[in-house]
This record gives C-alpha cells, sequence and structure tokens, in this order.
C-alpha cells in the first residue's frame, strides 16, 4: 500500500516533485508514513522503472519524474525548479562519441540544461537584483 501511495503522489504532482514534496503529499493523509519509508519506496519505483529521476544538482536534491521515456530536463539553478525539455537529439552520437574518444562504455546518460527559470529572473527584476 505505501509503495501504491508514493507511486500516486508522484503521478499527481505538477511537475518533478523531490522526496520531500512526496513525503509531505502523502504525509497529509497518512501521518504515520515515515520519510525513511518515502525514500525507500522512491527508489524501489525508480529501480522498476516505474517512475524517472533527475540526478540532483550540487545543493539541491534528487527529483523524480512520472515520465519514463528517455527525455532531457532544464533545472533552475536560482531555486531547484525542474521543468522537461522535448528537444530532439542522437542520443546514439553521444554515446558513441564518449565511447570512442574516451574509452568509456555507457549504461545511461542525461542531458540537463542548467540556467534561470521564468520566476526568478521576474522575483529578480522585481528586487532590482537581475544581472548580479
Amino acid at each position: 500500500m505505501q509503495r501504491e501511495l508514493t507511486y500516486e503522489a508522484v503521478l499527481s504532482y505538477p511537475g518533478h516533485p523531490s522526496a520531500e514534496d512526496v513525503y509531505r503529499v502523502i504525509s497529509s493523509r497518512y501521518s504515520t508514513i515515515s520519510k525513511a519509508t518515502v525514500y525507500r519506496n522512491l527508489n524501489a519505483l525508480y529501480e522498476e522503472g516505474k517512475i524517472g529521476k533527475v540526478p540532483p544538482m550540487i545543493g539541491y536534491e534528487a527529483h523524480y519524474d512520472h515520465r519514463t521515456d528517455h527525455h532531457c530536463h532544464a533545472i533552475c539553478t536560482r531555486c531547484g525548479k525542474v521543468v522537461d525539455v522535448d528537444v530532439q537529439y542522437d542520443s546514439a552520437m553521444f554515446t558513441n562519441a564518449v565511447s570512442m574518444e574516451e574509452g568509456f562504455m555507457l549504461d545511461s546518460h542525461d542531458l540537463i540544461f542548467e540556467g534561470t527559470c521564468m520566476e526568478c529572473r521576474n522575483k529578480e527584476k522585481e528586487d532590482g537584483t537581475e544581472g548580479i
């Protein structure tokens, strides 16, 4: 039951929830669930291929994704917000280039863009800190 609750929380969350976000969603209805249980279930769901995982940036935690297809993400370096980016690129080209150039046999890769989201840019404009 707890794994199903965790899965439903990820599916219903708008965007890419962190483990803490998922915990807040579930604990608001089921106060007896522990953070450890949520973390364990998120990792199990990821390992089973039922949810995706966006690797954490330095200073931010990992985020989870209801999408399991291979796609790109953009991460705001100010607030940590994660969004899907549906850009077409040749995955095999990257894999082959790294294999040939560096001698790696890749199992997987993630393409992540970093920048500043619209909300943070607007806030900087309001605060007068834009470009600082």
